[in-house]
């Protein structure tokens, strides 16, 4: 069922859009009715409609602002702009800011029902793509082909993200539908012959990842795992044991400097990559191979020994530890710190200050 959000200051004309949309029942569902531009820019980011029909005057926040905040959220959102005879100027605007499509008022069954089966026919193509380049993304990791896998995951990650309308929640939901697909077919095809994956421990991990970069990061380390066993069969390809260790020092040695003196920013795992010259699932597997541990834990266990010298040698609020280190949210901190050390940052100032 696709949703529909009705944007109108005109009760009576939401009433008669719903009679006419009553056609497409087994198709669109209603999920909300807003009477101006705020309202509707509110509701689409709760609701996350598929597809908006707006009229373009309203007091307030006008169709125009608001549809082109919305776009900007999300720019395969459809949105059906309603519009009188002489509104010309507006809907030459409307269109040049990504508006799907117009109909004049007053509103025909007809044309109303033939703008929405257009947007119907293009949301169905743009699910059957994603669909596709999952699929795909499979076979990808079936047939060992790492690089492919990887630019396939980051599309369908930015698919997910568009489609997401920024709402983590939906976001994650999408995300862990994938994973559970990509582990699968990783033990399907003995991928992996250790037990080197435990899904609880997986999902119970990406509910607890706060915002869409990290749960990106996380699937994408997933993704490295699944491939690493192919790494020492690759690196003995190409250099001597002696060579190799060399090798990989100086591929991390620049993205442990950075981590060093810029540990107060968020990290990102491709950010680093950039930084060492290689790709991002190539850098991720020599990084938990030298380091014993992935990127994401190296960087919070990093940032966590930065946090204790402040608690014990200084008098520094936590709250301003927390900022310091790039947390700007105190409980987010106190929550990364007590998985680590198995203490609040209060009882271990208490303890060593």
């Amino acid at each position: 069922m696709y949703k529909i959000l009705l944007v109108d200051d005109e009760s009576l004309e939401r009433e008669a859009l719903k009679i006419m949309l009553e056609q497409f029942k087994d198709q669109v569902t209603i999920v909300g009715e807003a009477e101006n531009g705020r309202e509707a820019i509110e509701l689409d980011g709760k609701l996350d409609p598929d597809i908006i029909f707006m009229d373009i005057k309203m007091p307030g926040i006008d169709g125009i602002k608001a549809s082109e905040i919305i776009k900007n959220r999300n720019e395969n959102k459809a949105i059906i702009v309603l519009t009188a005879y002489d509104d010309f100027d507006l809907i030459h605007k409307a269109l040049t800011l990504g508006v799907n499509d117009y109909i004049l008022k007053p509103v025909k069954a007809d044309n109303l029902l033939k703008a929405l089966s257009v947007q119907i026919d293009s949301l169905k193509i743009n699910k059957s793509k994603i669909k596709e380049k999952e699929l795909l993304l499979m076979d990808k990791i079936i047939s060992e082909e790492e690089n492919e896998a990887e630019t396939l995951l980051n599309s369908i990650i930015e698919s997910y993200v568009i489609s997401s309308n920024e709402n983590i929640d939906y976001f994650r939901e999408r995300i862990q539908l994938l994973l559970e697909r990509i582990i699968k077919v990783a033990l399907k095809f003995k991928l992996r012959q250790d037990k080197w994956i435990n899904e609880e421990e997986c999902f119970y991990k990406l509910k607890s990842l706060e915002n869409i970069e990290s749960i990106s990061t996380y699937i994408h380390e997933i993704l490295v795992l699944v491939f690493d066993k192919t790494i020492e069969k690759e690196i003995k390809i190409e250099e001597s044991d002696n060579k190799k260790l060399n090798h990989l020092n100086r591929v991390l040695e620049p993205a442990l400097k950075y981590i060093e003196e810029n540990y107060r920013e968020e990290m990102f795992l491709e950010k680093m990559a950039s930084i060492s010259n290689v790709s991002p699932y190539y850098f991720s597997k020599l990084f938990k191979k030298e380091m014993g541990m992935n990127f994401t834990t190296y960087v919070t266990k990093y940032k966590v020994e930065k946090a204790k010298e402040m608690l014990k040698n200084t008098d520094i609020p936590i709250v301003n530890i927390a900022a310091e280190l790039g947390y700007y949210e105190c409980g987010y901190f106190t929550k990364i710190f007590k998985k680590v050390e198995g203490v609040t940052p209060t009882k271990y100032r208490n303890k060593n200050y």
